[in-house]
């Protein structure tokens, strides 16, 4: 990132707070600010022409909200990384957001230099989501068992594997990052399901998140 100009795009409904998170973000030399909105159906009429490389985005927000806005992003805009910089502590909403398939969660109470961290981590195709946030998934009613109680052994490998589908990559990729057939990787996938005892990816996100692995 330091040798690259990163693009972003902010959805914010209180002016005040676009306003300022926009000139905090415009102190940093290799980001650029391309442009802003004030709710989600607005940026979806907007994100082509910008086409940024990170979206950072409200949750509580009329019309489209920032769960929406996330999936529709997703969708249209595979490549475009997404965080939320949110207000909201309730885990069944940070839960909903990473089921949208969100990059980074981080609470509005965040300093500068997280916010940046936090960019910097997405746009290098890693998930970031800070340590108030871990805790709060990790206090969740999602988790029945206490984290050291839900803990299992996984070997590198499966945390290697762990941490790709984590950052959205596909068998087929993990299987050309590692050099390993799509069948093995595939193998490995379903292994970590059941060690986890989650039927889909967005249980092992959660756990890779309490266990700080991603």
């Amino acid at each position: 990132m330091e040798n690259n100009q990163v693009k972003l795009f902010i959805v914010d409904d209180h002016k005040m707070f676009l306003e300022g998170i926009t000139s905090i973000l415009n102190t940093f030399e290799n980001i650029i600010v391309l442009g802003t909105a004030k709710n989600g159906e607005e940026a979806l009429k907007l994100l082509p022409n910008f086409m940024p490389d990170v979206l950072i985005t409200d949750i509580d927000m009329p019309q489209i909200d920032g769960i929406e806005l996330t999936q529709k992003v997703k969708s249209l805009h595979p490549n475009v990384r997404i965080i939320a910089v949110s207000s909201h502590y309730k885990s069944s909403v940070i839960s909903k957001a990473i089921q949208a398939g969100i990059d980074g969660y981080i609470l509005k109470n965040t300093g500068k230099l997280e916010l940046y961290k936090a960019i910097e981590s997405v746009y290098n195709k890693e998930k970031y989501f800070t340590n108030e946030v871990k805790e709060i998934i990790n206090n969740s009613i999602f988790n029945v068992k206490k984290t050291k109680e839900n803990k299992v052994n996984l070997s590198d490998r499966e945390k290697e594997v762990l941490i790709h589908i984590s950052n959205e990559k596909s068998s087929q990729e993990i299987a050309e990052i590692l050099s390993l057939s799509v069948y093995t990787i595939e193998t490995h996938r379903k292994n970590l399901m059941r060690k986890i005892g989650t039927k889909n990816v967005v249980g092992l996100v959660k756990y890779a998140i309490q266990q700080g692995i991603v």
